[in-house]
C-alpha cells in the first residue's frame, strides 16, 4: 500500500510539473549576447519569466535590423533594437508597434588604428568609415559628419567583420555597437584610437510584432517581468554580475562593469525617443533611404503603444496622447 501511495504521490507531481509547464505562454524575444539591457538577463538570473507565466527564448541576431525584419516576418514575438529599424519601418508601414524604451546610451564613438590621439571627426575627411547599414550607427556617423560638412566614404560592413577589417586596414575607422568596443580595444593594443560622439544618444526599444501588439494583456506581462528584473539594478554589483553571465563569453565581467555607467536603465516611454525617432525619420528622407512617409510626430506615434506600460505604471510613460 505504502508503494502504491508512492507512486500515486509521484504520479501527482509529475502532471503537477506538466500542468505547470503548460501554463506557461511561450515568446520569442530577438536579441542576442549584449549588456544593453540588463533587464533582460536579471529576468532569467532571478527566474521571474515564471511569475509572469511566460516562458521566453532569447533568439540570437547580430544587429537590431535583422532581428527587425525577423519581427516583421513573423518569426519573433518581440525584438530589442535601437530606434532606426523601427523609423526606417514606420516609414514603410509596417505592421508593429513600439511598447517600451528599456534604456539608454550615450557615449558613443568612432575607432582607429594609429600611433597618434585623433582630436576630431575632421581627421577622418575623404577616409572609408565601416559601419552596418541601416542601423543607429549609420544614422550617427552620417549625422555627425554632415554637422561638421566633413565628406567620407561609409562602407556597410556587418558588426562581427568591422575590427578584423580595421585590423588589416580595409577600411580608416569604424563605428561599431557599444558591446565591441572591448574587443576593438584588445584587438588593436597599442594602436587603439577613439573620437567620442558626446552628443549622440539612442535608445533600445521593445517592438511588438502585429500578432503581439493585438494582444496587450501579453505585453503587459512581458513589461512587468522586465520591470520586476529592473528592480534587482539598485544591488549594482549583483547585476553587473547577473549581466556578464549572460554575455558570456561575448563580453567580459570587467568590460560589462566598465561600461554600466554609459547606460540609463528605465522603462519607460517618453518624449525625448518620439524626438530622436522624428530627426531620424528627416534624415531618411533628406538621404533617400525613405520615400514613404512624412516624418512628423504624429506619424511616429501612431506606431507607439502606450496602453501596456501605461495600465502597469502610469507615470512611466510621459507621451502626449
Amino acid at each position: 500500500m505504502k508503494l502504491l501511495t508512492w507512486f500515486h504521490a509521484l504520479a501527482l507531481c509529475m502532471l503537477g510539473a506538466s500542468a505547470l509547464a503548460q501554463d506557461l505562454t511561450p515568446i520569442t524575444i530577438g536579441w542576442g549576447k549584449f549588456p544593453d539591457v540588463p533587464q533582460i538577463a536579471l529576468a532569467f538570473e532571478k527566474k521571474i519569466w515564471a511569475t509572469e507565466k511566460l516562458e521566453a527564448t532569447i533568439v540570437p541576431f547580430a544587429s537590431g535590423r535583422a532581428g527587425f525584419e525577423a519581427l516583421i516576418g513573423g518569426q519573433l514575438d518581440y525584438a530589442i533594437m535601437s530606434e532606426l529599424p523601427a523609423v526606417t519601418g514606420v516609414m514603410r508601414n509596417l505592421k508593429f508597434s513600439v511598447v517600451a524604451v528599456l534604456s539608454e546610451y550615450r557615449s558613443f564613438r568612432v575607432i582607429v588604428k594609429g600611433d597618434k590621439p585623433l582630436a576630431d571627426l575632421k581627421a577622418l575627411a575623404g577616409k572609408k568609415i565601416a559601419m552596418p547599414l541601416g542601423t543607429n550607427l549609420h544614422y550617427i556617423i552620417s549625422d555627425a559628419l554632415d554637422a561638421q560638412a566633413i565628406t567620407a566614404e561609409l562602407v556597410n560592413v556587418p558588426p562581427s567583420e568591422m575590427i578584423p577589417a580595421l585590423t588589416r586596414g580595409d577600411v580608416d575607422a569604424i563605428i561599431p555597437f557599444p558591446s565591441s568596443y572591448p574587443n576593438a580595444r584588445r584587438s588593436l593594443g597599442a594602436q587603439y584610437q577613439e573620437i567620442r560622439l558626446p552628443d549622440y544618444a539612442s535608445s533600445f526599444i521593445l517592438v511588438a510584432s502585429e500578432k503581439s501588439t493585438a494582444n496587450p494583456a501579453l505585453t503587459r506581462r512581458l513589461l512587468s517581468t522586465l520591470i520586476k528584473g529592473e528592480a534587482f539594478l539598485r544591488d549594482v554589483n549583483d547585476a553587473q554580475e547577473s549581466t556578464a553571465r549572460f554575455v558570456a563569453p561575448a563580453m567580459s565581467a570587467e568590460a560589462v562593469r566598465a561600461a554600466w555607467p554609459e547606460y540609463q536603465y528605465r522603462i519607460k516611454l517618453d518624449q525625448t525617443t518620439l524626438d530622436l525617432m522624428v530627426r531620424q525619420g528627416k534624415w531618411l528622407k533628406a538621404k533617400g533611404f525613405a520615400k514613404e512617409g512624412e516624418p512628423t510626430p504624429a506619424l511616429y506615434r501612431r506606431w507607439i503603444a502606450t496602453e501596456p506600460l501605461k495600465a502597469i505604471d502610469a507615470s512611466r510613460v510621459t507621451l502626449a496622447p
